[in-house]
């Protein structure tokens, strides 16, 4: 009986074998909602394979980038992906008998746009550290794809909160995008590079005349002091450049409320290499003269 059994299991036999599908690696710009699919081939082998072939179930990836299309198709031509399947497959695939030349996979067209983002990047410097630069972020943008209802609605995305503490040196470095509650929006990066040039500072003084504005021509107007100190902070490459006149602080007779005897100074122009400033006082006592 055991003879037997081998005899015929030796000889060989044409069997119709069923092999499963998974199709893996979508295209971004398209919705394909069918992930699973089977095609048949029929089998020319010894009864050995042909069993172990109906046993096993055997299961194939295949990738859905770069097939061609057909109207709202891409279509897989099994003939002209031989060495593919064989390879997957372990058979002599001059052998096999496709019963089906073709699988075709439907698919919906994405919408694909640019939207920016925005950074969640939260830095705290060192003390004596800053920077007159923001944080930049690179690409500023990320190209995303989805239904365009979806797509449509979103403004801009954020980067994951990183928070950088006790910074002293220049910043650069990855962070992620916040994709959180975005399953349905496809993502074609998900991380983007940050940087921002980062300085010594030093804090600085310069006594400034106090200009009043929109005074009537008539009245004799006398303020004091007539002239105030102006803080700021800048880098310490950028310190000797700062001069008084780059600054400007004024007192506007317009903003005066009734029976007010004192005016709140302004400052209006400063350099834009400042990264902060402050008055040494808040109110500017005036008398009019008759």
């Amino acid at each position: 009986m055991i003879i037997w059994v081998l005899v015929q299991f030796s000889k060989n036999y044409k069997q119709a074998i069923a092999i499963k599908v998974d199709y893996i690696e979508v295209p971004k710009d398209k919705i394909v909602k069918k992930r699973e699919d089977e095609f048949s081939i029929r089998l020319n082998d010894n009864g050995f394979n042909i069993a172990w072939f109906s046993f096993i179930k055997p299961k194939i990836e295949i990738s859905l980038e770069e097939l061609s299309i057909n109207g709202n198709e891409l279509i897989y031509l099994l003939e002209d992906h031989k060495t593919q399947l064989q390879e997957q497959l372990d058979i002599d695939i001059n052998e096999v008998v496709f019963l089906e030349d073709t699988l075709t996979i439907p698919y919906v067209q994405k919408k694909v746009r640019k939207i920016p983002i925005k950074s969640n990047v939260e830095v705290s410097y060192a003390p004596g550290y800053s920077s007159n630069e923001l944080l930049i972020l690179e690409p500023d943008s990320v190209k995303v794809s989805g239904a365009s209802a979806v797509v449509d609605s979103l403004d801009f995305v954020e980067t994951e909160k990183l928070s950088l503490e006790n910074v002293q040196n220049d910043l650069k470095g990855k962070v992620a995008i916040d994709t959180t509650n975005q399953n349905e929006v496809t993502f074609y990066r998900t991380t983007v590079n940050y940087s921002q040039h980062v300085e010594k500072f030093t804090e600085g003084r310069v006594e400034v005349p106090i200009e009043i504005i929109n005074a009537p021509k008539s009245l004799n107007l006398s303020i004091f002091p007539k002239r105030i100190v102006v803080i700021y902070v800048v880098s310490l490459e950028n310190y000797k450049s700062i001069a008084r006149d780059n600054f400007r602080v004024i007192c506007d007779y317009k903003d005066l409320k009734e029976g007010q005897n004192f005016f709140i100074p302004k400052l209006v122009e400063k350099p834009k290499n400042v990264t902060s400033t402050r008055l040494n006082i808040n109110k500017v006592q005036f008398v009019i003269k008759k």
